[in-house]
Order: C-alpha cells, then sequence, then structure tokens
C-alpha cells in the first residue's frame, strides 16, 4: 500500500473510531451491531467500504446515542485495526465530475425551475457514491438566480436542486452562464468536484410573437342595475378596437387598479373585484365580471384600470 493511500485509509479510521470513542453508556440491543461494524472496519479495503460503516455508525449514533463506551473499554486485540496489506483504488480525496450541457428557456417562459438531472447532469464520482449537494461559485451577469425564494448565497452547500431558479432579464434572447461545483455524499470528508460552467440560452420572449394593443373604454350603466362585462368590452368596442398581428385571441384581462372614488362596486363570480385579479376570456363569457351601480339618483363616474395579453405572446399591456 502506498504511502499516500495507507495515510487517507488511517485518516478516515480515525474518523470512524473517534465517531464510536464519543459515544456514553452501552445499550445492549444494539450492542452487537456496533461489534459487528467495529470488527468490520478492521478489514475493510476500500474507501467506499469505510463510508458504509461510517453510515451505520451515523445511524446509531441518532437513534442510539448511549451506546458505545463499554465496548470501547472492553474491545480487546480482536477490535484493534491492522492496516490490510493491499492498495486502496479509491481515495477520499478523488473529487466527483459533473458535464452539464444546460438548459434552454424557451419564448413562453420567464422564470426557469432547475431539476436535479439539469444540475448533476454527467455526474460521476470514483467511489460510486451519490451526489450530496451544489455549490454556485459565480451569478449570472444578467437574470436573476435564487434558491428557494432568495438571492443564492455564493460557495454555500445547496442541497435541492429544484429550489434552484432562474428569472430571465427581459424579452430578447441572450445567453448566459454561471459556475458550479458538485459534492458527493461522504460521510468522512464530503469531496467537492471542480468548478464547471453552466450555459444558460435564453430565447427571445413569445418566439418573435408580438403583443397586442388596446384601447380605452366608457360604458354607460344605470344606477341600481347590473352592468355585465362582455369579451366585446375589451376588444371591438374599444377605442381602439383590440388588434394583435398575429390574429391571437384575447387570453385573459387583469384588473390593475379600482378607483376609490367609485359610487358603484365591481364583483367577480358574487366577491368583491380586487387589484390584480386577472379574469379570462372563457370567464367573462359566463357572465363572471360585473357591476352594480349605486342606490343613488346622481350621476356618477366608476373606473377601473386593466390590462389584457393574448394567447400567444401571454405579455401584460395596458
Amino acid at each position: 500500500m502506498t504511502i499516500k493511500n495507507g495515510r487517507v485509509y488511517e485518516a478516515s479510521m480515525r474518523n470512524l473510531s473517534n465517531k464510536l470513542d464519543n459515544y456514553g453508556d452501552a445499550n445492549i440491543e444494539n450492542l452487537s451491531l456496533l461489534k459487528l461494524i467495529y470488527k468490520y472496519a478492521c478489514y475493510a479495503t476500500t474507501h467506499t467500504q469505510l463510508n458504509t460503516l461510517d453510515g451505520l455508525v451515523a445511524w446509531l449514533q441518532v437513534n442510539d446515542p448511549l451506546i458505545c463506551s463499554e465496548i470501547m473499554a472492553n474491545r480487546g486485540s480482536d477490535y484493534v485495526w491492522v492496516p490490510p496489506a493491499v492498495d486502496l483504488t479509491v481515495l477520499a480525496s478523488d473529487p466527483p465530475i459533473i458535464v452539464p450541457n444546460g438548459v434552454i428557456l424557451d419564448g413562453a417562459t420567464t422564470t426557469k425551475t432547475f431539476t436535479s438531472e439539469e444540475i448533476y447532469e454527467g455526474y460521476s464520482d470514483p467511489g460510486g457514491l451519490a451526489p450530496s449537494a451544489f455549490s454556485i461559485l459565480t451569478l449570472p451577469a444578467t437574470g436573476e438566480l435564487k434558491y428557494d425564494g432568495e438571492p443564492v448565497t455564493l460557495v454555500a452547500q445547496l442541497t435541492d436542486p429544484t429550489l434552484l431558479t432562474y428569472e430571465r432579464a427581459g424579452t430578447s434572447a441572450y445567453g448566459e452562464t454561471f459556475n458550479l461545483t458538485a459534492w458527493n455524499s461522504s460521510s468522512f470528508a464530503a469531496t467537492e468536484s471542480a468548478s464547471v460552467a453552466f450555459p444558460l440560452t435564453i430565447e427571445e420572449f413569445g418566439n418573435g410573437n408580438l403583443a397586442p394593443t388596446v384601447g380605452d373604454r366608457a360604458q354607460y350603466a344605470g344606477n341600481r342595475s347590473i352592468t355585465v362585462f362582455t369579451v366585446a368590452d375589451f376588444t371591438s368596442l374599444t377605442i381602439a378596437p383590440y388588434f394583435d398581428p398575429e390574429g391571437n385571441e384575447l387570453d385573459a384581462i387583469r384588473i390593475d387598479e379600482i378607483s376609490t372614488a367609485n359610487s358603484g362596486s365591481y364583483y367577480y363570480f358574487g366577491a368583491p373585484v380586487v387589484a390584480g385579479q386577472i379574469i379570462t376570456k372563457d370567464e367573462l363569457e359566463q357572465g363572471a365580471f360585473y357591476h352594480s351601480g349605486p342606490d343613488a339618483n346622481a350621476i356618477s363616474t366608476d373606473s377601473f384600470n386593466a390590462s389584457l395579453r393574448d394567447d400567444v405572446n401571454m405579455t401584460w399591456v395596458s
């Protein structure tokens, strides 16, 4: 066994023995298992085997923390480790690798949520260990990279790739990258891969499809009466009329602001309309959006501001 391999192996065994030494009073139910773990550690010949043993010890620490002082006091020569006379083919210091191909944000995507397969693409580990975490080393120059809804903390070990998101910057097409590493799941000393670039290809938002143009609408309604809004109230009856360059139809409206000076009230399926309310074309056709006039004889003006989007570009315009 080479000197380098022997030192790595001895360091791994010290970690395992230290864990055993740190137990409290023995629990007889798990004592046999602990003896077996310690005895087998004397004859383990690869880092993978040691990692398996350490995982068992860690399990015992969680599930039965008061187990090992007795075995350490009475272990005798049977449990004293002797280095095996073999070469170790897997070292604790051998890092994993990842080979990410990156992702594409198509013309319908504003925020990309990553998957484990994308972040750990091309992952391999000399010891056969699974990935346990990843770290972001650099941020993209444009757009925003977040983890669990918060700006990414560089170098931190992040454990769930599905909590990583990227939000595009603007509607134009562009390319971006960020650098990351992957960590293996060694419980002795998790090892980090080399830094690699993760490419982002951002396509033009809407795939070149243009947003519609819309106009204003003035509508007359009587006091103490219900006025139901239709699709036409936001398309053909506006000044200027709804127009989409590709002929795409209205998809939905969004209520952006409701005047605080209104005398009557606006409703969506019987509930007061609130700012941010989205009402689809189908819902308009069902009569979901309506106005209830005030109980008064005077003339008044009720108003709201809304944005529209077509069913392809999906960009809100007002």
